[in-house]
């Protein structure tokens, strides 16, 4: 589960048990200004939600005595409704102190969102597909501090408080008792942070790498009704090939420990990674996943991708080798605003008897 805040945009990613929902808006705010806000529409569409529509509001500031040159902090209130009736409250937030050497972002949230489930392991069934229903409160809260240019580390608490209100009568979660938090419980947890970031540009980077790992624990000492660990690990490198062509390539890992949820496994699919699979469609303590994407102009602004991934999860990490999915595509890229190139992305996945439709905006990784 991540959030990524961008500046000159709303570009709200909102995930939910490793799903994850990207919403942007055009460009509209200018940020040399010392404050800004805007209101603007929010419409979007994912296998996941169907379609999607609200509104969100961005204020872009600096504090005192900071120089118009320095990057903006910003918060975003929004709400959106989509057509399985998922209803979305979010409020993000950025902030950047001390000319970025340290930065506070995270997200304060309500949801009432509609999950599928196929049972936990890499050979869940496609008959056994159902859906339930989860209100819950979010808090994402992330303190870094910059070594230097391109370093920084720091401390993470997440916090859910999962209600799991409906369920499918005679289905997995209804009848199987041994299903870990198939009732819901309270999630609250914390770990350590390491990034590193050396990309062109912070919203289509044409070179360089952004990499970051996080230990995390939900430990009962914090609150939590479950007591697991994961290591997260996420590499993207960004080649250039020629004029405007870039060649990017990801790997992102997910290990667990302990005894989580079953919708704190990790989940196969989604609209960032294994586009084509449904979010969650396999599901274990283990994940590893790939992807590599080719990206090129066409004319005017528009843009094209081709891209291939392939994963795997299972219950330990050799098992990671037994089991692997892959999907293949193409996107559509419409550039709203060529100076700071953030993109309207429209991508068609497909993998062995699956596929799956996706508009919304900003880069998949």
């Amino acid at each position: 589960m991540k959030f990524l805040l961008k500046i000159k945009y709303i570009l709200l990613c909102l995930v939910f048990s490793g799903q994850v929902l990207a919403i942007s808006t055009s460009p509209l705010a200018d940020t040399t200004k010392r404050h800004s806000f805007i209101v603007l529409p929010i419409v979007f569409s994912s296998p996941e939600t169907s379609w999607g529509f609200g509104g969100a509001t961005n204020v872009t500031f600096r504090f005192k005595g900071q120089a118009e040159t320095a990057r903006p902090s910003q918060f975003q209130l929004g709400f959106a409704y989509t057509l399985n009736k998922q209803f979305l409250s979010y409020l993000p937030f950025q902030l950047f102190f001390k000319e970025e050497k340290y930065k506070l972002y995270g997200e304060l949230g309500y949801y009432r969102y509609v999950y599928f489930y196929f049972g936990n392991g890499n050979n869940a069934r496609e008959e056994d597909r159902e859906i339930f229903n989860v209100n819950y409160p979010r808090i994402r809260l992330n303190g870094l501090y910059g070594i230097n240019k391109n370093w920084f580390v720091g401390l993470r608490y997440w916090m859910d408080d999962y209600n799991i209100v409906e369920v499918e009568e005679n289905g997995l979660l209804d009848r199987d008792n041994n299903i870990i938090g198939r009732k819901g419980g309270l999630l609250s947890g914390g770990g350590i942070v390491v990034n590193y970031d050396s990309r062109d540009h912070l919203f289509t980077p044409r070179s360089g790498v952004l990499a970051e790992m996080v230990v995390f624990a939900n430990e009962k000492f914090l609150g939590s009704d479950f007591s697991f660990q994961k290591i997260y690990v996420d590499i993207a490198a960004y080649f250039p090939v020629a004029k405007n062509h870039t060649l990017a390539a990801q790997i992102y890992s997910e290990l667990t420990a302990g005894n989580p949820p079953f919708n704190q496994l990790s989940l196969l699919g989604g609209t960032k990674r294994m586009r084509g699979y449904l979010e969650g469609r396999f599901r274990d303590k283990q994940y590893f996943t790939s992807q590599i994407e080719y990206r090129l102009p066409l004319f005017w602004r528009l843009g094209m991708t081709a891209f291939a991934t392939t994963g795997s999860v299972g219950p330990i990490v050799g098992d990671l080798l037994d089991q692997w999915y892959y999907t293949y595509g193409l996107g559509l890229r419409i550039m709203l605003d060529t100076k700071a190139r953030v993109n309207l992305r429209i991508d068609a996945g497909f993998g062995k008897e699956t596929s799956g439709f996706y508009l919304t905006f900003g880069e998949a990784f």
